[in-house]
């Protein structure tokens, strides 16, 4: 009889610890709720009065882009991970794909990495190698957002030349800047020598500050993970055009968006507007490379403000920013809020499954 007491009293304490630590982690979340209300309180009125004037139609375009990003961000993820995890799921890649844009916005990206590592674990991925497929997923993603950025670039420079003659310095110092980051961030995943000049980096301040220690052991395994992890995916030609060309179709989910925002606007057409839809695009495009060069948080404020500076050259102001809070809207917020029901639904799965398992 005490030992049955004691054996219950003990399965009490760990339901009581199950449950604790879910409503900890849903305070967690429901805290990042209330500093993403907070961090676009002043622009989430004008995002809403701007939604309510345009059609129908392209708020259903606003909404099917976010969807078509994610499921592309989510056949990303499988491709990489089901390489060498067949039972990887596409829904689980869609679902962690919503799961990073809620974290991203939330914490103002720094958090989009750990949450992206933190579900493909719960997937059943060891972190070690969760850490190199995660990275190795961005550093496609920068390198296909570089290539695919340069050749619209190229392919409508006679139009980029005639109407940002002044401009076009800082935008080719702007992409030198993107292709200096795309080609440092490839040669550390594959280039074996990075890997020897990043351990005497590593060797040089640990001698200069001790108390490092720790962190940089860590980012050596973390960099040593992501080669091995490079060198296999490498391996396949086929899977890297996979990932390349799902990366560009990613991009064209977004980068459609200002087009049809310009050419459902109230008394306008496409016959109306001074550029073509490609040289609406490769702006777009352009807008978003160049903004990941500056360095802001999740990128909030650069976007908008490469976005504006170029367009308000060519359009009325009142219409490019009408133009830049809707693409912001569709690009950051609604993927948060979306995001925000995968998460809790998430907590809600899990609490309800250490409740069977406790029974």
């Amino acid at each position: 009889m005490i030992k049955e007491g004691a054996m219950m009293r003990h399965d009490s304490g760990k339901v009581l610890s199950s449950i604790l630590k879910y409503l900890l982690k849903l305070l967690f979340v429901c805290l990042l709720l209330g500093i993403l209300y907070y961090s676009f309180k002043d622009s989430m009125e004008d995002m809403i009065t701007e939604l309510s004037k345009v059609s129908p139609q392209v708020t259903l375009v606003l909404f099917l882009s976010v969807i078509l990003y994610h499921l592309c961000e989510g056949h990303i993820t499988w491709l990489i991970v089901h390489n060498t995890h067949p039972e990887y799921t596409g829904l689980q890649g869609f679902c962690n794909a919503f799961y990073c844009s809620f974290y991203k916005t939330a914490t103002l990206g720094s958090g989009s990495g750990i949450a992206g590592i933190y579900y493909l674990n719960k997937s059943g991925i060891p972190v070690p190698s969760a850490t190199g497929m995660y990275f190795f997923q961005y550093i496609v993603h920068k390198v296909s957002m570089a290539v695919y950025s340069l050749l619209l670039f190229l392919m409508t420079y006679g139009f980029i030349h005639a109407s940002f003659a002044d401009y076009q310095g800082y935008i080719l110092l702007g992409f030198a800047g993107v292709c200096v980051i795309a080609g440092v961030l490839l040669a550390v995943a594959t280039v074996p020598w990075m890997q020897t000049a990043c351990n005497l980096l590593a060797n040089h301040l640990r001698a200069k500050h001790p108390s490092w220690e720790e962190k940089l052991t860590g980012a050596g395994h973390k960099l040593a993970q992501l080669q091995a992890e490079s060198r296999s995916l490498l391996k396949d030609p086929l899977l890297l055009l996979r990932l390349f060309l799902c990366n560009l179709l990613k991009f064209t989910t977004w980068y459609i968006i200002p087009w049809m925002v310009f050419c459902n606007s109230p008394g306008d057409g496409s016959g109306d507007l001074p550029f073509s839809f490609l040289q609406c695009f490769a702006l777009t495009s352009l807008s978003q490379s160049l903004a990941g060069v500056i360095p802001t948080p999740a990128g909030i404020g650069s976007v908008e403000a490469v976005f504006t500076l170029l367009f308000r050259r060519l359009l009325p102001e009142a219409k490019a920013l009408s133009a830049v809070l809707l693409y912001r809207f569709a690009t950051m917020l609604l993927p948060c809020v979306i995001g925000a029901f995968f998460v809790l639904g998430e907590r809600i799965i899990s609490l309800h499954r250490k409740k069977r398992t406790a029974d």
